[in-house]
């Protein structure tokens, strides 16, 4: 299963692929934890774990030694990709508005998380 980071940081880039902004907060709706991300020129700055993540075209790039998150866009709002540290296949659905669901590769849970913009929720 994906770690509940890797998660987050999953959504934060499939908003940001959506939508083309880099959201300054996410909240994740199943624990009611809000967490603060850092935009960059090449990605953003997870402010709970510390991580600088870099993206690039199709990939995730978390800090060494771990591997490429793999993430496409997929139809007008779907999203897939692999998490190789979790052995891993993920969906999900990101419209660039103000959520992301992450299903795992069963579709049997799923991980709901609110965008917030600079003007909040």
């Amino acid at each position: 299963m994906i770690q509940p980071d890797i998660r987050r940081i999953i959504a934060v880039e499939a908003h940001r692929l959506r939508s083309g902004t880099c959201p300054p907060m996410i909240h994740a709706l199943g624990t009611g934890e809000t967490f603060h991300i850092t935009p960059t020129p090449d990605g953003f700055i997870d402010q709970h774990t510390g991580m600088r993540i870099r993206v690039t075209d199709g990939a995730i790039l978390l800090p060494e030694p771990a591997a490429p998150i793999s993430i496409i866009l997929e139809d007008d709002v779907g999203f897939a990709g692999f998490d190789p540290g979790a052995g891993a296949h993920f969906s999900g659905r990101a419209g660039g508005g103000s959520s992301v669901t992450l299903y795992d590769s069963r579709h049997e849970n799923f991980f709901q998380y609110a965008v917030v913009d600079e003007h909040g929720l």
